[in-house]
């Protein structure tokens, strides 16, 4: 889920960046200060800012970030809202993106030159009531990351094709004395569940979680069977209630360091694990039956949006802003330093070869599905954590499938 694609980073601290409001044009040594809050680490957009400074030599960008997961970032994001402290370049979630232009916060970007660049899907996540509100450059896919010589003694080169057969894989491991077969983080349990939800949404004229957000189904009568397949990991004994205390990072590091075999992961923990000189590739993520197509947790990632309370040399610094992250030589920065893979009409993306077999089955294909853009508008942040916490109480064992799907049912009825 994209939850485990908290970009945030693997602990690093990132000191806070005060005072942004958006008054102001100008900073003291004459140039245009423009505020920039995203939800990424200074250290990996750096060298992006450095390289528009450089081109821009009139405009100075003043970062800052928070730390955490992405809903640290949202709530976040919420509170300078509030406060009327919003940055004057920010990325916008898309469970937020509603909110934000009801707010009046996010400038409409559909008549914006660099538009042209942004490919049909990217702005379609992107778009209320006909305009664009964000530039979405890039695009996500979950996938399986698997240390190869781990896999290995169990016989094993690859992630196998069903959801049965990897969990008959994660056994042999453990039986091959692999202490760490499968990890999952406490905020992206249930990690490939919504890889099943697309596969089963695509055979029909609307998505499980669209039925489910226009009252024609419920969480209880559509999600159940595919928690309880999800919870076969603690049935088979090959994952434990561990993982409901475990945060991103650390289930990161326990594969970095070579202990663990296999864990949700992405494109964005390429450079982490090449750094760690282990030897991993990413491969699919199992589906429930032999046959189905793969699918996988995705969609186009969060857009860049301008505050829409700017102005004068702060609104045309912010264009330029997005005009050079749109270009080819801000895309391949973002890949390289993000770790992101840029999905536009002007950049074709080279990708790692760690990463060909997930980027195949669902990127090219489009073959990726988000639960989240199912869902009614307001409250989808509320309730994309509520289904990581009804799944952290269904490994502890406190409630079963069911109850957490009808739990999310109750959470769904006071959002409305």
């Amino acid at each position: 889920m994209k939850s485990l694609k908290s970009l945030i980073g693997a602990g690093v601290a990132v000191a806070m960046i005060a005072s942004l409001a958006a008054c102001g044009s100008s900073s003291a040594s004459g140039k245009t200060e423009l505020s920039f809050f995203a939800n990424n680490t200074q250290d990996l957009y750096q060298p992006i800012i450095d390289a528009f400074e450089k081109k821009n030599p009139d405009i100075k960008i003043k970062f800052s970030t928070t730390n955490g997961a992405q809903a640290g970032y949202q709530q976040t994001l919420q509170t300078r809202i509030s406060g009327g402290q919003l940055a004057d370049v920010y990325v916008a979630p898309p469970e937020q993106l509603n909110d934000l232009v009801k707010n009046g916060v996010a400038k409409d970007l559909t008549d914006e030159s660099f538009m042209d660049r942004i490919g049909d899907t990217n702005k379609a996540q992107s778009t209320i009531d006909g305009k664009v509100y964000s530039m979405s450059v890039t695009a996500w896919t979950n996938a399986y990351a698997y240390n190869k010589d781990l896999l290995a003694k169990a016989g094993y080169d690859t992630i196998p094709e069903t959801w049965d057969e990897f969990i008959d894989m994660l056994k042999a491991l453990k039986d091959a004395g692999v202490d760490k077969p499968y990890l999952e983080p406490k905020a992206g349990l249930g990690a490939l569940v919504e890889g099943w939800i697309g596969y089963d949404s695509s055979k029909q004229s609307k998505s499980i979680d669209q039925q489910i957000g226009d009252g024609d189904s419920t969480f209880a009568k559509s999600y159940t069977k595919y928690y309880k397949e999800w919870a076969k990991l603690f049935d088979a004994g090959v994952m434990g209630s561990e993982v409901t205390g475990l945060a991103d990072d650390q289930v990161r590091s326990e594969f970095a360091a070579g202990r663990l075999a296999v864990m949700p992961s992405g494109y964005w923990d390429v450079n982490t694990f090449k750094n760690a000189g282990i030897n991993f590739a990413f491969g699919r993520m199992p589906m429930l039956h032999k046959g189905d197509t793969p699918f996988a947790p995705g969609s186009a990632d969060s857009g860049y949006a301008i505050n829409a309370k700017i102005d004068g040399k702060k609104l045309e610094a912010a264009e330029s802003f997005l005009d050079f992250l749109s270009s080819e030589e801000g895309l391949k920065l973002i890949q390289d330093n993000l770790g992101l893979i840029p999905a536009t009409k002007n950049y074709t993306p080279d990708i790692d070869a760690t990463f060909t077999e997930p980027y195949d089955l669902y990127l090219k294909t489009g073959n990726v599905y988000l639960n989240t853009l199912g869902w009614p508008t307001s409250g989808r942040s509320a309730l994309r954590a509520e289904t990581f916490a009804q799944l952290q109480q269904v490994a502890l064992g406190s409630i079963t499938p069911a109850q957490a799907t009808a739990n999310l049912d109750t959470k769904l009825k006071t959002l409305s």
